[in-house]
């Protein structure tokens, strides 16, 4: 005999009676009859589910609604508990940071969580997991408290979580300390004389970049003979060569020209974070992409 499955929680009752019904009155109305008895026990709100179907069929049913159940409290775990498990995982861990920080984090988790573009194969990978252990545990018992269910037997769920919260933790901090970089190259900027009063900057498709004056013409300068030989003499790339130019010049301002095929990238958004105003876009030359 199939004795009934019984599901608890402390939480979020309505929800999880409201998710239940959905799911097993579709069974109900295909010919899968079951009965619900609900029962209070201190602060816990059970849901009862048994099979009223006799004969050989009652264990074919059982099944049908035990698994219809998994994957309910998978369903639920995923969309209604995964955030607020990564609320605890950033609560208890990273306790020092304030809570603006905070949402910061929580934010780049659920981004590193559901990536753009591949949001339903990584969202439905979980659900999977969690569901083969709520069906795997419904196998050896009749209740299920879902607290403890996630508590106890979903640690290598919350361990992933913990490591994604992790992951977002060190791009919060990559982030922060770029931004600090930034603060710092736009108050070098702010505080010296331009030493010139226009840099054409031409980003080419092949990597590289040429500067121009306002003329159109070769820049030349004093300051680019000594970034030149850095470049020769030290382990210095073209886009940490093309910032020191700029900061060195501090130009009055600075237009971008993009050929055709060329994306903004980091090197153009650190300009604009560091000139702001003093940057414009040239809205179409020899040297650009058409529009």
């Amino acid at each position: 005999m199939n004795e009934p499955i019984y599901v608890g929680t402390n939480t979020m009752p309505g929800l999880l009676y409201s998710r239940l019904s959905d799911k097993l009155e579709t069974l109900q109305q295909e010919g899968f009859p079951f009965d619900v008895d609900i029962d209070k026990i201190g602060e816990f709100t059970f849901m009862g589910y048994s099979v009223k179907a006799k004969g050989g069929t009652k264990k074919e049913v059982f099944q049908i609604i035990k698994s219809t159940i998994a994957n309910c409290i998978a369903d639920i775990i995923i969309e209604e508990w995964e955030a607020r498990i990564i609320r605890k995982i950033i609560r208890d861990n990273y306790f020092y940071y304030n809570d603006e920080e905070k949402k910061s984090i929580l934010k780049k988790a659920k981004q590193i969580l559901n990536p753009d573009g591949v949001i339903f194969s990584q969202r439905e990978q979980r659900r999977e997991k969690v569901m083969d252990k709520v069906l795997t545990y419904l196998d050896l018992h009749k209740d299920l408290i879902l607290e403890g269910f996630i508590n106890f037997r979903l640690k290598d769920y919350q361990d992933e979580l913990e490591e994604i919260v992790n992951s977002a933790v060190d791009e919060f901090m990559l982030e922060k300390e770029y931004m600090e970089f930034i603060r710092l190259l736009k108050y070098f900027v702010d505080i010296q004389e331009p030493r010139i009063d226009k840099v054409k900057i031409i980003f080419k498709k092949e990597d590289g970049f040429m500067l121009l004056d306002s003329e159109f013409q070769p820049l030349k300068h004093e300051c680019l003979e000594g970034l030149m030989l850095d470049l020769q003499e030290n382990e210095i790339n073209y886009d940490d060569l093309l910032i020191s130019a700029l900061i060195t010049m501090a130009p009055r301002e600075v237009e971008l020209h993009l050929e055709e095929g060329v994306k903004p990238g980091d090197t153009i958004n650190t300009i604009n974070s560091v000139f702001g105003s003093r940057v414009s876009k040239c809205s179409g030359c020899k040297y650009c992409r058409p529009k």
